[in-house]
């Protein structure tokens, strides 16, 4: 190459490098005056804004929000029927936390040891353990309550002195004016009072949304059953409907749908259940299904499950 050649391809990339800077100027100016026309009406703030509040108030985007801390009570309660005693322990997360537990319910009773295991729960549980044809005078029950992260003490005297006169005259019952199953006529209390859930205010902020779901086959593969739980941000009692809908292994849908109410109150682990019967006789490949919340009047949820295999 000669060197008018190189001159000539070094003054052409001068000239390309000087427009490509004058352009590179000209977005410069004009990404500024969008900025500061965008900041002057605010929504710069307020997309920051946006941003920080989608970020800060998710866990799994903000690993600083502090976890929930579980602050446990314990109440065990005790009922002689007719010589025989029922012992409750009832427990309950005072922060509602909502994680979900499963514990052991350890009592003593006359030196011998007791065990039972719950069923996963959220939030509350009690435990209820039952003695027959005990026998008069003063008893203890120490209980525990444990499950790695949960450790709860509670003890229980008991003293019983049986009158035979007034056994033949007793009336068990609720006794409790408060509740919503008060007998007045109970002479003594055998610990079936009911009183009503408290409820807060519904509120826009409230929210319905589904918990877990499972669908499955079953009765020899012919149906498809279907087990959800609907919760609800705020602690009261709310109706709602689920519509679930056939897919096959495309996803698309089966012109196969069921549909019905159902009511739940706040996180209370309640599994509800809606079926498709003889789905064999109806479509050839059902593979999953939408279940959809609607919660008033409106989609409020959606999940989608592949049927699983018994």
């Amino acid at each position: 190459m000669s060197g008018d050649e190189e001159q000539n391809i070094i003054q052409e990339l001068n000239a390309r490098f000087q427009e490509l800077r004058a352009l590179m100027i000209t977005i410069g100016s004009v990404i500024a005056m969008l900025l500061a026309g965008l900041n002057e009406v605010g929504f710069i703030s307020f997309a920051v804004d946006s941003l920080v509040d989608w970020v800060e108030d998710d866990p799994d985007r903000n690993p600083y929000i502090p976890e929930c801390e579980e602050d446990w009570l314990i109440v065990a309660d005790h009922y002689i029927v007719d010589g025989d005693l029922y012992v409750t322990v009832d427990i309950l997360d005072q922060m509602w936390c909502n994680n979900v537990h499963t514990v052991f319910y350890n009592l003593t009773f006359e030196e011998e040891q007791y065990s039972e295991m719950s069923a996963p729960f959220r939030n509350a549980d009690t435990g209820l353990f039952e003695f027959y044809d005990i026998e008069e005078g003063t008893h203890r029950i120490n209980i525990i309550v444990e499950n790695g992260s949960i450790l709860l003490y509670a003890m229980e005297i008991i003293d019983f002195e049986y009158d035979m006169a007034e056994e033949e005259n007793a009336i068990y019952g609720c006794t409790d004016s408060e509740a919503l199953n008060y007998n007045e006529t109970a002479t003594h209390e055998d610990g079936s009072c009911e009183y009503p859930e408290e409820e807060e205010e519904i509120t826009e902020d409230c929210y319905a949304y589904i918990y877990d779901a499972i669908s499955y086959w079953a009765e020899n593969n012919t149906s498809v059953y279907n087990e959800f739980d609907v919760d609800f941000s705020c602690q009261a009692n709310i109706n709602f409907t689920i519509k679930i809908e056939l897919l096959d292994s495309s996803n698309k849908t089966l012109d196969l749908e069921i549909e019905d109410n159902f009511t739940t109150y706040h996180m209370e682990w309640d599994s509800q259940y809606l079926d498709f019967y003889d789905v064999v006789d109806k479509v050839d490949d059902a593979y999953a299904v939408n279940i959809n919340l609607f919660y008033d009047g409106e989609l409020a949820d959606k999940v989608w499950r592949q049927v699983l295999t018994s």
